[in-house]
C-alpha cells in the first residue's frame, strides 16, 4: 500500500481509469479504481476529487453501476466514491441517490460506511433539499437496518455543523428526541452526536425542549450525557 498525497497524482491515475473504462468497459475500470486508489492511502478530500471527475467524465447512464460494483469491494474508501457520486445526482435523480445510499448503507459490515456516506448524502440533502430531506428522515428514522438510523444522525451533524438554519434543526431536533429512548448502540451513537451538535451550535433550542429533556421516562440518559457535552463545547467556544 502506498499514500497518494497530491491532487495532481490521483487526477493522473482517474483519468487512466476513465481511459480505462473507454477502453474496456466498466468492469475493467472499476478493477483500476480498486488497484490504483482504493487499495492504497489516499486522504478523503482526494477521494473526493476523483469522484467528482469519476461522476463528470462517467456517462451518467453508468453511474448506478459503478457504484454497485465498488460497494461490493467494501472498501473505506469506497464509500467516499458512493457518497459524492450520488449527492451529486441528487439534483436530477434525488430519489434514486436516497434509495441507494439507503440500500447501501444497509448492507454496511462497519460503521464508517453509515457515517461516510451518510454526511454526503443525508447531510448535504439536509443542506440543499431542506424541506424534503426532513421527510426522508423522518421517514427512515423506523428503518430495520440500525445502520440506516445511525446514519441519519450523521448527516443531521453534519448539516446542523455546516450550517442548516435553525428552524430546521428545531425539526430535526424533535426527531433526534423521538429517538432518546434505544438502547441499540449504533443508534445511539448517530443520534447522540447529532444531539451533541445540536447542543454546542443552537443551545436555545435545548432549552426549548428542557423539559422532555428531563423527562427520565422518555429520554435515556445517554441522550442527555450527549447534551451536556455539546452545551460544555458551547460555553468553551463563547469563553474563547
Amino acid at each position: 500500500m502506498k499514500a497518494i498525497t497530491r491532487k495532481p497524482e490521483i487526477t493522473t491515475l482517474t483519468q487512466a481509469c476513465i481511459d480505462t473504462f473507454h477502453a474496456e468497459g466498466l468492469h475493467a475500470c472499476v478493477a483500476c479504481i480498486q488497484k490504483s486508489i482504493l487499495d492504497n492511502k489516499v486522504k478523503f478530500p482526494l477521494l473526493e476529487h476523483c469522484a467528482q471527475l469519476l461522476y463528470e467524465h462517467l456517462p451518467e447512464e453508468v453511474h448506478i453501476d459503478f457504484c454497485d460494483k465498488v460497494e461490493t469491494l467494501k472498501t473505506i474508501g469506497g464509500n467516499v466514491l458512493l457518497g459524492i457520486i450520488l449527492q451529486q445526482r441528487m439534483g436530477k435523480h434525488y430519489r434514486e441517490s436516497i434509495d441507494k445510499a439507503t440500500e447501501y448503507i444497509s448492507m454496511a459490515n462497519a460503521w464508517y460506511v453509515c457515517d461516510i456516506i451518510g454526511e454526503r448524502v443525508f447531510g448535504v440533502g439536509l443542506l440543499q433539499y431542506t424541506t424534503k430531506t426532513i421527510k426522508e428522515v423522518r421517514r427512515l428514522s423506523g428503518h430495520e437496518a440500525n445502520w440506516v438510523v445511525r446514519s441519519l444522525g450523521a448527516g443531521a451533524h453534519y448539516a446542523i455543523k455546516k450550517g442548516l438554519p435553525a428552524e430546521h434543526v428545531d425539526t430535526l431536533f424533535a426527531l433526534l428526541l423521538s429517538m432518546a429512548t434505544t438502547k441499540d448502540k449504533e443508534i445511539k451513537q448517530g443520534v447522540g452526536w447529532a444531539a451533541k451538535t445540536t447542543a454546542k451550535f443552537h443551545p436555545h433550542i435545548i432549552d426549548k425542549y428542557q423539559e422532555q429533556i428531563d423527562d427520565k421516562e422518555k429520554v435515556a440518559q445517554w441522550f442527555r450525557t450527549k447534551i451536556a457535552i455539546g452545551l460544555n463545547r458551547n460555553n468553551y467556544a463563547k469563553r474563547g
